[in-house]
């Protein structure tokens, strides 16, 4: 926050805008663009970043600093998932050995997670993911394609 304040002036509080972080996973192109549209009228207005988040399984055996995929690539295609977006987007790569460690590794506390998901009458495995996440303090939102 800011104090503006001359001589003889009582001081007026001008607050900075919070930006609002939102944690995108990807999982497929289509789920994360569907992601990044509904972040996007989510926004409307405010100030909104978003974390696109990738989390690349090595296998045991390989070192982590080594994947198994070219690096180049999987952030070529973040980023051009990132441009396709009008928010202000970073994409970072996760390398771990097991999906769901690596993305709450990366998340902060009280995280705002969105997630897309195919729809199902059945409990799918991302809707069993995001009760996971909530039970750990996460907020979590999901959009049904």
């Amino acid at each position: 926050m800011r104090n503006k304040a001359s001589a003889g002036q009582t001081q007026e509080v001008v607050a900075d805008p919070i930006a609002i972080q939102v944690v995108i996973p990807y999982k497929t192109a289509e789920l994360t663009r569907a992601a990044l549209n509904y972040a996007a009228t989510l926004a409307n207005g405010l100030n909104v970043r978003v974390r696109l988040i990738d989390v690349h399984v090595v296998p045991y055996g390989v070192p982590l600093d080594e994947p198994t995929v070219n690096a180049k690539h999987i952030t070529r295609r973040l980023r051009n998932l990132a441009l396709e977006s009008d928010l202000e987007v970073s994409a970072e790569v996760v390398y771990s050995r097991d999906w769901e460690l690596g993305l709450r590794r990366v998340l902060g506390p009280g995280s705002l997670v969105l997630m897309a998901i195919k729809r199902a009458w059945w409990r799918t495995s991302e809707k069993r993911l995001a009760a996971r996440l909530r039970k750990l303090g996460h907020q979590v939102i999901w959009v049904e394609t």
